[in-house]
């Protein structure tokens, strides 16, 4: 037998596994793309049609895009329009009082009553929101502790699905609202900026065959490799590469440790994307082969460790220091980085204002083979927020209608106000109406209300010159090359029990890299993942699959 093929793994077989542990009971957020999905699966009693829970598709067009959408690509907005049109009929809020939970990944913004941003959003959705700001990096633990105890969880408690616990479907169903009766089918037209939001990320929300989420949309491709064209365009170095020799060729060119110039940072990330690696599945034969078997993985693993040894590779990175990555792509230091989606925009607006020629681009898809380019989809929904369980249905609707708020999409005032606060105060307007956050808008603007819900992502950060476009024709452009995962964007949540399986592979990969372990060392650890828990781990998604 091929030592990355499995035996087909029958539904009885799972069944005596999960009869003998509790823990074994698996927990699904569903999002499936196909009609019919699984969603109660395993622990539920049988495969739920997702479809049947959750909202309708009713899109809104308040503005044109410049560069429409293909196939779920972000779109993007070349300008600003000249008057912002109201996307809600009425004040949502009835003056209640709301905690909400969210996590922040950058400076926390000064509470009430020091903040006039949220002193002037709350004045304008009449409701008193009291945000409970944690620092991103523990968000886990925090989330944790929050929610085992059940008297102290606020009104809307934010999820990130990477942090989503054990036997989360279980603290669902005891702490949060149940959405369907309130949104499922032709519900959601009473709130028509939800109804703009995707079924796609309406599917990551269901948990136990009931809608309990409200969703944060995000791009569906996620996973880059960019480079800076600035400085490969004064090089006169062209960045096409068709294979992975092509990119090694490429790297021996642009390094040059006497200018202080590395061709990158670690190119783990890349590495996998060049050869498709999936985040956790493939599917062959109706096998499940688990990413850490497959032959993409092995090559991965082998290219990346040329390029350590080919010296290519920032000296700092080679020590381990991925906190300063981006910086050294900033500086120049590096010319190549692996990245999110939204790397670009975050890199672009920190390295603009010192440097207003700075353009990195992506590189052009490829695999490593020269064939045909595998891009896994990303989830269209990372993050969830929840509603505290209540018997008050007035309440709950008025959370609902502030819910709709906070989704207004690109082009009304309720986005202006939520993205950048009060003109004059909090941001101000350029002869083409691009805001700008003013001093005070740069202290007190944050990311909370839409942490709750936002509408669909668009590109309009018009500021940085072709950044709209370049962005939006890329993703339109890779769209081509998009795969769904096996378990396209379901939020599964596996038994605690094999939370620890990945690990070895996590050390191997940089031992590997760096030249301290040698490529035949895999082949042990994928035989000790398989005997340590993988087979179970198997098993445990071959349930869902064949409820598929």
């Amino acid at each position: 037998m091929n030592p990355h093929q499995r035996p087909r793994i029958a539904r009885r077989s799972f069944l005596t596994l999960a009869a003998g542990s509790a823990a074994s009971v698996p927990l699904l957020a569903a999002c499936g793309s196909g009609p019919g999905g699984p969603d109660a699966g395993p622990s539920g009693g049988g495969a739920v049609d997702v479809d049947s829970v959750i909202p309708d598709y009713i899109p809104r067009d308040i503005v044109t895009p410049d560069f429409p959408s293909v196939d779920g690509s972000t779109p993007g907005y070349l300008s600003f329009p000249d008057e912002f049109v109201a996307s809600v009929d009425e004040v949502p809020g009835r003056g209640s009082s709301f905690t909400a939970m969210t996590p922040l990944w950058s400076t926390v913004p000064p509470g009430l009553p020091d903040n006039s941003y949220m002193v002037t959003v709350n004045e304008e959705i009449n409701a008193d929101f009291r945000f409970q700001i944690t620092d991103g990096n523990a968000y886990g633990e925090k989330l944790q502790a929050v929610l085992a105890a059940e008297s102290s969880v606020p009104d809307f408690v934010t999820i990130p699905s990477w942090t989503l616990p054990p036997r989360f479907g279980q603290a669902a169903e005891n702490l949060f609202a149940d959405l369907t009766p309130y949104l499922a089918g032709d519900k959601i037209t009473a709130y028509p900026n939800l109804a703009n939001i995707s079924s796609e990320a309406w599917r990551c929300c269901v948990f136990d065959g009931k809608l309990y989420g409200l969703p944060y949309p995000s791009d569906l491709i996620n996973s880059v490799i960019f480079y800076r064209h600035d400085l490969t365009t004064d090089l006169g170095i062209e960045v096409a590469p068709t294979n992975a020799q092509e990119f090694l060729d490429l790297a021996l060119d642009l390094t040059d440790p006497g200018a202080n110039r590395w061709a990158m940072n670690d190119m783990w990330a890349g590495a996998q994307l060049m050869f498709g690696v999936p985040d956790k599945w493939l599917l062959e034969g109706g096998n499940l082969v688990h990413r850490v078997e497959s032959e993409a993985y092995r090559q991965a693993l082998e290219f990346q460790a040329e390029l350590f040894a080919a010296g290519v590779v920032h000296p700092d990175a080679v020590a381990g220091n991925e906190q300063q990555a981006r910086q050294r792509f900033i500086s120049g230091e590096v010319v190549l980085t692996p990245d999110g989606a939204g790397g670009w925009l975050s890199a672009t607006r920190e390295a603009y204002a010192g440097n207003p020629g700075y353009n990195q681009q992506p590189v052009p898809a490829f695999a490593g083979d020269g064939g045909t380019p595998v891009i896994y989809k990303g989830t269209p929904s990372n993050l969830f927020t929840f509603i505290k369980r209540t018997d008050d249905t007035e309440r709950l609707e008025e959370q609902l209608a502030l819910a709709n708020y906070f989704a207004a999409p690109f082009g009304t005032k309720e986005q202006m106000l939520l993205e950048y606060g009060a003109e004059g105060v909090h941001h101000e307007r350029d002869e083409a109406n691009v805001p700008t956050l003013t001093e005070t808008g740069l202290r007190e603007v944050a990311r909370t209300y839409t942490w709750i819900t936002r509408p669909p992502i668009v590109a309009s950060q018009v500021q940085y010159p072709s950044y709209v476009e370049d962005f939006a024709t890329w993703m339109a452009g890779v769209m081509e090359y998009a795969v769904d995962p096996v378990f396209y964007t379901q939020q599964i949540v596996e038994p605690p029990e094999f939370g620890a399986l990945e690990q070895p592979f996590i050390d191997l990969e940089m031992d590997i890299a760096r030249g301290r372990a040698d490529i035949s060392q895999l082949d042990g650890a994928i035989e000790n993942w398989r005997s340590a828990g993988g087979e179970q781990l198997r098993e445990f998604y071959a349930e869902y699959l064949d409820e598929q």
